[in-house]
Parts: structure tokens; C-alpha cells; sequence
């Protein structure tokens, strides 16, 4: 049944979070904890991930049999991260199982021990309410967003009558299993069409692409129209060039595979002229020859981004040696060692754009259609030679400039590089397309996900049972949850309980409670408007403390409008200022 104009199925009821279940924040992680008698497993929010419980990585710390008797796991409970960096992160759930025994959760975890609500429905809600967004706009916090145990208790929570809660929470399970087999076959179509792209480009490079006429195109199978380009653009005897009587300069052993009859081996420094762009350095940020530029940023493969382009002075004199051309094509010199060499050919998308040293620019010679010069080089990418030759750490390689020009080029013929490039491009085309395809199908699912869930949570996923106990009726019957005046024992000063060795703890002077804090007195003190993280700080808060970031915004409601006004607009980054004819 549909819930227009916000009204709930038959049998449902709207209520606060903590009515169908407990809700408790974790214990803090201090130092005086890492050691003890009581070492016990405990989870934290990096142990939440978005497709469930990673358990690969699991913490110990010392819990006291007291705090376990509140803080132990049990199956049925659902974990939420309490903070993140991103709002989109906070609230992400998962099911606890009793993966293992005998263990606790950090106060970065908030965890709700169903009471009304079946455990796999309480889960799908809580996913709802993360992936629209829900909990996003209720968390608050100063460069870390909190979702804040209060807050998230007193959110509402739909409520089916119990029987319809299974039956929704077996067709979540059922169709989000179906979407995410889905993706699956989409990950898996998406790698045979890389591979399928790789083929290709190996198959252009090595001559199998497309097969010549037998006997071979007027000058297709005879070197000596080649071999004369290349001699005519060295500039070199023939016989300096190349080494052995075929005219073949052979590559390095294993490097690459036997060429077709016709083609030959060069150097890519003997095919094309191989320069490193210009270096960049403060004294080029401004001159009077300020021209646009290119860099790593902008070269993709087969593909130059110019949505964000930088400029610096180049010359009269440098400009024509830096200058790109229509058919150059630019690869990286720097990137990470997977990527090193990806290349792309400029095609007059920036007229009169310049190039930086992070970037090799290849101009193809008379030899050589640029165009087949791009296939190789994105062959040599996929292939791995780029990386074999490339030099660096492992978070950043350099091609090199004199490594690159150095390397093996196969070269057929002319009229054979056209016919490989006609062919290569139509089935890399179709093979872009699929791909394109596929990826429109993978962005989908997580939107899929969420039609799920908010049909689920709407009433609208399963029909309702006319004879089902209505959700009022269940929560008359069954109370209050049991565990929501659950607190830790409080241990007096030089007493101790059986079995615990809990140490009183004094609260230093900057951490007392902070519900007394007037921020309207700091802000007198500071004499000035104050942005609000600087507000948060200067008051004494510790953002890392859930609890601190939620007296704070307390603080906040609770003086606002009355002693301090906002003058900024956006809520994080409100600035805050004393309202002067306050008392």
C-alpha cells in the first residue's frame, strides 16, 4: 500500500527509534585501556563496510566483566558507525551474528538491540535512512560529522506489524541479493571487455588486426618505401640505422613478438621527434607571453580534458618548440606505475596550447600515421612495457625521456598502418560503446538499491495482512525495551565490585561537563564574530568526543536567537556573533 502525502499502510505506526529498541553508544578508547586484566575484542566504525562486517582487523582493549555485562554483542544487534569525514558515511549498519564470542564495540559505533523491530528489518531501515540521506541531515560536527546516539533515538521509525516485518525483510534480502548478483555479471562483462580492448590493441601492433591482400597492397609488403622514409627523415646511412641485412632492428629478447613480412623494427626516436615539455617554475607564472598548458591532469587515454587547463609564460622563443600540433601525441612521463605512458593524441582541442615536462610529446615522422603511433603506445600501456621501463617508487614512475626514445617500434607499411587503424577503430568503438553501457547499467544499482529500501520502508514492497497484529497493538504488548535504563555500575571511590577492577577516574579541569559552557561569554572574550569551528575549539569541545560535539550544538540551540545570532548562511560554516543588547 502506498504512503502518499506521508500516511502509513494499515497496521503500521510511526514512532521513536528507541521504542522498538535499545540504543547505546560504545566506550571510548583511552590509553589507560589498551592494557589490563580484561583484554577483550572490541569493533570500531572501520570495521563497518558498506557490503557488511569486515572482521579482518579487530582491536582489543580492556573491558571490565561490568562494562561487558553492557557492552558484549549479541546476535540480532545492528552496528552504526556514529562518525565519519563525510556525512554520506555516517549511519552505515550492519548485522552482528556472533561472528565472535566475547566482544564489545568503541564509542565510534552506536548499537540498537531490536526490541519491536525484527533484526533484518530494523537493518533495512537503518540502510534507508543512510543512503537518502537521512542521517546525513541529522548528524552534526565540526570536520568530523557525528550522528549523535540522542539524535538517532529519537528519530522516527515506521513500524510494520511483526509478520509483515519479516515478510519485507525476506523480499529486501531476496532482491538486493538479485541487484548485487547483478552487478557482479556487470563487473565481470566490464573486465572481458577490457580484455577484449587489449586484444585488439595487441592484435594492430603484431599484424594479425586485419589480413593484407595476398601478395600485398601496391608497396604493403615491401620495406624499401619504409625503410627510404625513415632513412630520408634521420638523415642517416641506411646502414648505421639498421643492423641486419632484412632491415629488421631487432627488439629485446622476449620483449616483443616476430613481425608480419614488410614490417620492420626501429627506434621511436628513428619514426618520430620525441621532446619533454617545458618545466614549470615560478619565474613562468606570469610574463607577457602567458599561453595555456597541459600536464598530466589533462591527458587520459585516447582522450585530453581541457575543463581545467593552467597557463605560464612561454617565450617567443620557447613557443615554437613547445607549441602542440594536430596528431602529436602526449604521454605521461610521471604517474602512478599502472598508468605511466598513457597516451593521447591532441587534436586541436586547445589551438595554440603549450606542453609541461610532466608530459612526452611524440610527433610522428613521415613513417608513421599518428594514428597507428596511438595504438602502439596504448598497446605498450596495457601490455605492461611502459611500466617495465619506467623508473620511480612505488606511488609515482617516470617514463624517461631517453628510455622512451630508445624502445622498439613496429612499423609496417603505410597503407598497412591505415588499414589496421580503420579496423582497430571501429571494434575499440563498439567495444566503448558495450562498455558505456555497462557502466550507465553499474551506476544504476546503487540507485536501484534505494527504490528498494524506500518501497520497503514505505509499506509498499509486500501487501499487507488484514489479520496481522497492527504494530500499536505489538508495542502495548510488548513495553517499553528492556534495556533503556541500562547504565554502567557506578564504582565509588576506593570501592570495588566483585570480579571488577574499576579505577575511579578524576576529570581533569578542561574536560568538566560542558552543558555549562556559555558561548556567548567566549564570544565576548574573543571580541569578535567567530566561525563556528573556531567557536567549537575556543569553548574547549573535542571534536573526537561524540558526546562533547552533541552538548555543544545543545549549547548552541540553547543560546541562539537569544544572546548570539548567525550572520553566515551555510550550518558548518555559520559565523557566530554576540547579539549586544543581550543581558
Amino acid at each position: 500500500m502506498s504512503t502518499k502525502n506521508n500516511e502509513l499502510p494499515i497496521g503500521w505506526t510511526l514512532v521513536r527509534v528507541d521504542r522498538v529498541g535499545a540504543v547505546r553508544l560504545g566506550r571510548q578508547r583511552s590509553p589507560d585501556k589498551h592494557t589490563g586484566e580484561y583484554a577483550t575484542k572490541y569493533l570500531r566504525a572501520a570495521n563497518i563496510k558498506p557490503t557488511g562486517l569486515d572482521l579482518t582487523d579487530v582491536l582489543e582493549m580492556d573491558f571490565t566483566p561490568a562494562e561487558r555485562r553492557v557492552l558484549s554483542l549479541r546476535a540480532g544487534d545492528i552496528l552504526l558507525t556514529e562518525a565519519s569525514g563525510s556525512s554520506s558515511q555516517v549511519g552505515r549498519a550492519a548485522l552482528w551474528n556472533d561472528e565472535l564470542s566475547d566482544c564489545c564495540y568503541q564509542n565510534t559505533i552506536i548499537r540498537f538491540r531490536p526490541h519491536a523491530a525484527l533484526p533484518n528489518y530494523a537493518l533495512t531501515v537503518f540502510r534507508h535512512y543512510a543512503a537518502s540521506g537521512i542521517f546525513g541531515r541529522v548528524a552534526r560536527g565540526v570536520g568530523i560529522q557525528h550522528l549523535g546516539a540522542s539524535r538517532f533515538a529519537e528519530l522516527q521509525f515506521p513500524l510494520p506489524p511483526i509478520n509483515e516485518q519479516k515478510r519485507i525483510a525476506d523480499a529486501v534480502s531476496q532482491r538486493l541479493a538479485e541487484i548485487r548478483q547483478a552487478g557482479t555479471h556487470l563487473r565481470s562483462a566490464w573486465d572481458r571487455l577490457g580484455a577484449q580492448r587489449k586484444e585488439v590493441l595487441a592484435a594492430a601492433v603484431s599484424g594479425e588486426l586485419v589480413a593484407m591482400p595476398e601478395g600485398g597492397s601496391e608497396g604493403a609488403t615491401d620495406s624499401s618505401a619504409t625503410l627510404a622514409l625513415i632513412h630520408q627523415k634521420s638523415g642517416v646511412p641506411q646502414g648505421a640505422l639498421f643492423e641486419h641485412t632484412a632491415g629488421v632492428l631487432e627488439p629485446p629478447e622476449g620483449a616483443l613478438e616476430p613481425l608480419p613480412l614488410g614490417w620492420i623494427w626501429a627506434r621511436i626516436d628513428q619514426v618520430g621527434e620525441v621532446r619533454l615539455g617545458r618545466q614549470r617554475s615560478p619565474e613562468h607564472h606570469h610574463g607577457e607571453h602567458i599561453r595555456p598548458y597541459l600536464r598530466v591532469a589533462n591527458v587520459f587515454e585516447d582522450r585530453i580534458d581541457t575543463s581545467d587547463v593552467l597557463e605560464m609564460n612561454f617565450t617567443p622563443e620557447e613557443y615554437p618548440v613547445y607549441v602542440l600540433e594536430q596528431g602529436d601525441i602526449l604521454l605521461n612521463e610521471g604517474q602512478s606505475p599502472e598508468l605511466v605512458g598513457r597516451p593521447a593524441m591532441f587534436r586541436d582541442e586547445l589551438p595554440g596550447a603549450c606542453f609541461q615536462n610532466t608530459l612526452i610529446r611524440f610527433r610522428a615522422g613521415p613513417a608513421v600515421d599518428p594514428e597507428f603511433a596511438l595504438l602502439v603506445f596504448r598497446h605498450y600501456l596495457h601490455s605492461g612495457q611502459f611500466r617495465k621501463i619506467a623508473r620511480g617508487s612505488t606511488n609515482i614512475a617516470h617514463l624517461g625521456l631517453d628510455r622512451f626514445r630508445s624502445m622498439p617500434f613496429p612499423l609496417p607499411p603505410l597503407v598497412e598502418q591505415a588499414a589496421i587503424v580503420n579496423e582497430a577503430r571501429q571494434r575499440l568503438a563498439v567495444a566503448d560503446a558495450q562498455g558505456n553501457a555497462v557502466l550507465a547499467s553499474i551506476d544504476r544499482l546503487p540507485e536501484m538499491e534505494l527504490e528498494l529500501l524506500a518501497a520497503a520502508v514505505a509499506g509498499e514492497l509486500v501487501p499487507q495482512q488484514p489479520d496481522d497484529e497492527p504494530a500499536a497493538q505489538l508495542l502495548d504488548r510488548l513495553g517499553e525495551p528492556l534495556e533503556i535504563a541500562v547504565a554502567l555500575p557506578k564504582v565509588e571511590k576506593g570501592s570495588k565490585s566483585k570480579g571488577d577492577t574499576v579505577k575511579p577516574k578524576s576529570t581533569p579541569p578542561s574536560k568538566a561537563s560542558k552543558s555549562t559552557v556559555q558561548l556567548s561569554a567566549v564570544l565576548r572574550k574573543a571580541d569578535r564574530p567567530l566561525p563556528l569551528p573556531e567557536l567549537f575549539a575556543l569553548a574547549g569541545f573535542d571534536r573526537d568526543q561524540p558526546e562533547q560535539v552533541e552538548s555543544f550544538y545543545l549549547a548552541l540551540r540553547s543560546e541562539l536567537d537569544r544572546t548570539i545570532r548567525q550572520t553566515g548562511t551555510a550550518a558548518e560554516n555559520a559565523v557566530l556573533e554576540v547579539i549586544t543588547d543581550a543581558p
